[in-house]
């Protein structure tokens, strides 16, 4: 990077731009235009489920004695049955878009995400213990417990900002990022999408708290299940990469035309499409058959792997002097 080069002005974040590298249309017309976008169910449960575990921790839960002693899972169950009662009140829109059988099947998963939370919490303790990681509850808590909730993190040269659900510590004394995911998971791959978003969080991690996290990772709440991304030096590049570039091609772009179309079969979902009354005509591409489909494994150069849980337990437990090579 030479030392004169500046991020255009706009505002970025790893939502923006995964949109921006999805489709630049479609991020002229959400984030230039700002035209508006068809609300869906899931954004409505995603953004319950994130209030409820950031306060579950914050405020309510912030040690394992409170833990222990009060009934967390009598907790979340008052505040999911308050929250959605709540919030479905102040969101009629719901039954515009969404039938009554959708909505209810919806509750019953939100329900059982949060119960299923508080049940793996639990979970975690007694195996940390069981393992002889700890020899002691209230010493595995603050490998469970979050050391921040909805942390802020920021750079005003790279003029990007982004908001990381959980930040952990890890078994070894460093630091894991967690993002909370109610969507569905996507096999035994980490989406390319999920993965920017995880690296950039970690990028601005280490320049906010002069501090590279060992581990960054999506939790995918409806399944208890995890994936890391060991961090190293060649992740931060990667992710500053993305960002300069992404900044780089935004400084380029002056009217609509300029905005590329990249058609492919999510338009059909896209607010912006003409099939959803929208100004874009893109044409959706059909859909091929499944037996010549191979999904494309693109989420990490060859240094920096993505881990699932187990994988995770193996790298703690091997010795130092392995761990290094």
């Amino acid at each position: 990077m030479s030392d004169d080069w500046e991020a255009s002005s706009m505002r970025l974040s790893p939502s923006k731009i995964n949109t921006f590298r999805k489709c630049q249309r479609e991020f002229y017309y959400k984030y230039i235009a700002k035209l508006p976008e068809q609300k869906t169910i899931h954004l409505f449960r995603g953004t319950l489920v994130h209030a409820i575990l950031e306060d579950l921790f914050k405020t309510q839960f912030k040690s394992f004695s409170a833990w222990e002693k009060g009934n967390p899972h009598e907790w979340i169950l008052n505040e999911f049955e308050n929250g959605w009662a709540d919030k479905i009140e102040k969101h009629k829109w719901l039954w515009d878009v969404h039938s009554d059988e959708e909505i209810s099947a919806m509750r019953v998963e939100t329900h059982d995400i949060l119960v299923n939370f508080v049940k793996a919490v639990d979970k975690k303790l007694n195996e940390m213990v069981d393992w002889k990681i700890y020899k002691s509850k209230w010493q595995a808590w603050n490998s469970v417990a979050p050391k921040y909730a909805e942390k802020w993190v920021k750079s005003q040269k790279y003029n990007v900002i982004g908001i990381v659900d959980v930040v952990c510590n890890d078994f070894d004394g460093g630091t894991t990022l967690l993002d909370y995911k109610t969507s569905k998971r996507y096999g035994p791959y980490l989406p390319d999408d999920y993965y920017t978003q995880l690296i950039i969080y970690a990028f601005l991690y280490t320049l906010e708290m002069g501090d590279m996290p060992n581990f960054v990772g999506v939790s995918y709440l409806r399944f208890d299940d995890t994936f890391y991304v060991k961090v190293n030096q060649g992740v931060l590049d990667e992710a500053k990469e993305i960002i300069m570039n992404v900044h780089d091609l935004i400084k380029e772009k002056h009217e609509e035309e300029d905005w590329e179309q990249t058609p492919q079969n999510l338009c059909k979902w896209c607010s912006f499409h003409s099939s959803k009354d929208g100004p874009c005509d893109a044409e959706i591409p059909k859909w091929k058959p499944k037996g010549n489909f191979k999904p494309r494994k693109k989420y990490a150069k060859a240094e920096n792997a993505v881990l699932s849980d187990d994988d995770i337990e193996k790298y703690m437990a091997q010795p130092e002097e392995e761990e290094q090579k």
